[in-house]
């Protein structure tokens, strides 16, 4: 995606077309990158779940935690914050107010707590600033993003412009143009299966073979150094790649391992590309059967299973478990049914994992709308209702965004 980006209403314009949905509750980081000769362009966009609960964790924590994942995430000098709360624009002054209160003589309760709730927004994003700052990263610009109008975060809450103008900025529209449609919502995102008729025409020449789980993970082996290419650097996912990498075979690889608990726990090992028994080294130079022993040995380790991806104290790398949710991603239109639900479980923890617990609750019932009894879709939707967070977050635990 290739625009630029010159005003407020461009930065908040392109944000529904990088993250390809239009956020509720979140908080977006559009983070700029500087290249050998100086010039800055966007590298990556970062949302999290945000709520009050989170700015009371975070000017009570501290902003440390988002500032490494924004470091996590690539090499980034400067980030453009966007705050997506419903409820700020109703917060505003004035807003709500009988015309005889007088804010100076105390206001209404409600006002009041419009007051306090602005102020403690802002706190929160003063110390993701300062923590950013700590690591030689620049705040560029903080806006709050509501039902129809958006404003400066450090403004006095009196001046703000409607969304229609970030929606039909320069930037949004030339996006447009070329084909971008964000969605309405994130659950329209959830990958989908083909048609029964699809999916049966996709297996004609192979209907009653099936691969064992050492043949899975020898084809997975072959496939890895390329995956891993696609890692590299702080350019996008290539998305092509990955569909050219998710052939027949790749697919029923994965059909195969995602059968068994131990197996499937060692590809989502395998698909952090962080856990310290799956490096990269190591794993670009497995041989035939052997991935397929280290996976035995280390798929049924409850050491190897801390080491997990929200189950580690490690903050992940995102651009890295945002490569293994879309290679899964692109296997579920032709993945096996019998398995379906465990590949929209394991991107619904690896969604998790990056504290985003958005995406996480519509995978994880998109699992549950296959097998209601689903065991790890059920955990994620209960870690999701409950407020729990991944390990690497405990900190700032918060309730569900």
């Amino acid at each position: 995606m290739q625009t630029t980006a010159k005003t407020a209403e461009d930065i908040i314009g392109i944000v529904p077309h990088t993250l390809g949905y239009i956020p509720r509750e979140s908080l977006v980081a559009i983070i700029v990158g500087t290249d050998e000769d100086g010039g800055q362009s966007c590298a990556t966009t970062l949302r999290v779940d945000f709520d009050l609960e989170t700015a009371a964790h975070i000017v009570a924590e501290g902003g440390q935690w988002y500032s490494d994942l924004i470091a996590g995430a690539c090499a980034a000098s400067g980030v453009f914050l966007a705050l997506y709360d419903s409820e700020y624009q109703r917060d505003l002054p004035g807003a709500g107010r009988r015309p005889d209160t007088d804010p100076a003589q105390g206001g209404d309760n409600g006002d009041e707590y419009s007051y306090v709730r602005r102020d403690l927004i802002r706190a929160a994003i003063d110390e993701i600033a300062m923590a950013l700052g700590d690591r030689g990263i620049d705040t560029l610009g903080a806006w709050w993003v509501s039902e129809e109008r958006f404003g400066r975060i450090d403004g006095d809450g009196l001046t703000s412009t409607l969304l229609e103008a970030a929606a039909t900025s320069a930037c949004a529209t030339e996006l447009i143009a070329g084909g971008s449609a964000p969605a309405a919502s994130a659950k329209e995102l959830v990958a989908r299966p083909v048609s029964a008729a699809e999916f049966q025409d996709s297996r004609r020449d192979c209907a009653d073979t099936r691969l064992t789980i050492g043949e899975g993970f020898d084809i997975i082996s072959e496939v890895y150094p390329r995956l891993v290419r696609l890692s590299e650097g702080d350019d996008p996912i290539d998305r092509a790649a990955l569909t050219e990498l998710m052939t027949l075979q790749t697919v029923m690889a994965i059909d195969a391992i995602l059968g068994e608990k131990w197996s499937r726990d060692a590809l989502e090992m395998i698909l952090s590309f962080d856990h310290p028994n799956f490096s990269r080294s190591d794993l670009k130079k497995c041989g035939p059967g052997q991935l397929h022993r280290r996976a035995q040995r280390y798929g049924r380790s409850p050491q190897a299973a801390q080491h997990m991806v929200g189950l580690s104290d490690r903050a992940p790398k995102p651009s890295d478990v945002q490569l293994g949710i879309e290679f899964l991603e692109a296997y579920i239109p032709l993945g096996h049914p019998d398995v379906r639900a465990t590949a929209y479980a394991v991107i619904a923890w690896f969604e998790w994992s990056l504290g985003g617990s958005t995406m996480a609750e519509h995978y994880a019932q998109a699992g549950l709308d296959l097998d209601a009894d689903h065991s790890m879709a059920t955990l994620i939707i209960n870690a999701v209702q409950h407020g729990y967070l991944p390990r690497w977050l405990m900190p700032v635990r918060r309730g569900p965004g």
